[in-house]
């Protein structure tokens, strides 16, 4: 799964991130001939700075990691040591840094060890970038299977660019070097030597290898160019005017701390995505796993689940809740003379017949097994029960299906229950309910078939109850289906 960073852009992202390269190099154009003008002094600003790119970076590696292991796609694994490596760097940049934490830096730092490590950052980075470029061209999502496994992946491209910035700074530290850059102080002049023309390059060939790999399809390669130009733009800056606190060194502190963070907003905004559309399938799974595959209609599974509900919540507020069982008649022998197929079409009819006959959206029908239903009829009492339970009858018989029965067409039998509820009668439970519900519906199939039968609530025994639900003959209830 390569996820939304691989999707290909539409027209809208394209135009979003165009619009924000152009505010990218306008900034640039505009700012470079007053690179060196002095501002105010902000002193909390370039701590402010290194935290914030510490932080998004360490975010934007942990999200493109999960992303590597999911995906095993190499080009996210080298993203993330890039972005791991620049919150190693800005960190020990930081904490090296003259005057911040102290005279001269932490660690017993040189004057010029912070410039370098700033100097291994601005390159580091870019270089990382266009190694995840490389690998992205060499290796196709078909060749993926061939890789390490996702945690030797995770050693080798995230361990090895924190390896490699961990000497880097320990060089910077324990080795007196000159400094970095040269002071450039004339408007429109970049810092002189060798370190900045190696940045430059690194930094140029790394917008060209994104542009010209990845040439915009994907939404990484809009989010990956726009990082790149805006590490571009701060290391222009920072070359063309290495003077603190004036218009150059602000804007690319400001372009350095965009650099993990336009991404960070990327994999944020996926994350939100991948959420939503979890939180989606959970609840179409959900549904899925309380509705019968054959009708459509809920299962018993989802019936028993609800039904305790229903009826306790029937009993504390002292309001009726009727129940009605539904049986097809004589369905045996109908898929013996017509086959299982034919009788699996008959059973959705007949749900969406009992669909018909309900209209309140608070009544509940379920397949019960086999060829039962169950309708639960909340605030309904008996004489209410049995006007649905005629019109289920009714809704069966309009379907006109042939069938083998005496009628000539399918029919439905129904037996209907109505709870009222007793205080302190221990034999007041929804279970209860059921078995009256059911043996009303017996009776109605030994009284011969096609009609509603109402149980008699309130008799103590349950072999009173089956008296009071029809004086038929005792009838085996293997044969009545048949």
């Amino acid at each position: 799964m390569d996820g939304f960073l691989m999707e290909h852009a539409s027209r809208g992202q394209r135009t979003f991130a165009g619009c924000l390269a152009m505010v990218i190099l306008a900034a640039l154009i505009l700012a470079a001939p007053q690179a060196t003008a002095r501002l105010p002094a902000i002193a909390p600003f370039l701590p402010m700075c290194g935290l914030t790119v510490f932080t998004t970076a360490a975010i934007a590696s942990y999200l493109l990691c999960a992303q590597f292991q999911v995906s095993r796609l190499p080009v996210f694994g080298w993203l993330a040591g890039a972005y791991g490596f620049t919150a190693l760097t800005v960190a020990m940049q930081l904490l090296t840094f003259p005057g911040l934490f102290a005279p001269t830096g932490l660690f017993g730092a040189h004057p010029s060890t912070s410039g370098w490590i700033w100097v291994c950052w601005h390159a580091g980075f870019p270089a990382l970038v266009l190694m995840a470029m490389i690998s992205r061209r060499l290796f196709t999502p078909q060749s993926v299977t061939q890789l390490p496994s996702a945690s030797r992946g995770i050693w080798l491209y995230l361990g090895a660019p924190l390896i490699v910035g961990v000497l880097l700074c320990l060089v910077a530290l324990t080795v007196a070097l000159p400094p970095a850059l040269s002071p450039a102080t004339a408007p429109g002049d970049f810092s002189a030597g060798g370190a900045g023309i190696v940045l430059l390059v690194v930094n140029l060939v790394a917008l060209g290898a994104v542009l010209g790999i990845g040439r915009l399809r994907t939404v990484l390669d809009l989010w990956v160019t726009l990082a790149i130009l805006a590490c571009v733009t701060d290391t222009v800056l920072s070359l063309m005017s290495t003077v603190r606190f004036s218009l150059g060194w602000y804007l690319a502190r400001f372009f350095s701390m965009s650099a993990p963070g336009l991404l960070v907003c990327v994999l944020v905004w996926e994350v939100t995505r991948l959420y939503r559309e979890l939180t989606r399938a959970h609840l179409r799974l959900i549904e899925y796993s309380n509705r019968d595959a054959l009708t459509g209609i809920y299962n018993r599974r989802y019936f028993n689940d609800r039904f305790p509900g229903d009826f306790e919540q029937a009993r504390r507020s002292g309001r009726p809740l009727s129940l009605l069982m539904v049986d097809v008649d004589h369905f045996k022998r109908y898929n013996d003379q017509y086959g299982h197929p034919v009788g699996d079409e008959c059973l959705e009819h007949v749900a969406l017949a009992l669909m018909r006959a309900t209209h309140r959206p608070t009544d509940l029908v379920a397949r019960y097994g086999g060829e039962e239903f169950v309708i639960v009829l909340p605030d309904t009492n008996e004489r209410g029960a049995e006007f649905v339970a005629t019109r289920v009858t009714d809704s069966v018989r309009a379907l006109a299906k042939p069938g083998p029965g005496p009628q000539g067409w399918v029919t439905v039998s129904v037996g209907c229950a109505t709870h009222i509820p007793q205080q302190g009668d221990v034999r007041d439970t929804h279970e209860r309910l059921i078995a009256l519900a059911d043996e009303a519906l017996y009776a109605a199939k030994r009284l011969g078939r096609d009609r509603v039968h109402v149980a008699t609530i309130g008799l103590p025994e349950a072999k009173e109850g089956e008296q009071a639900c029809g004086a038929a003959p005792e009838v085996p209830r293997a044969n009545l289906s048949a």
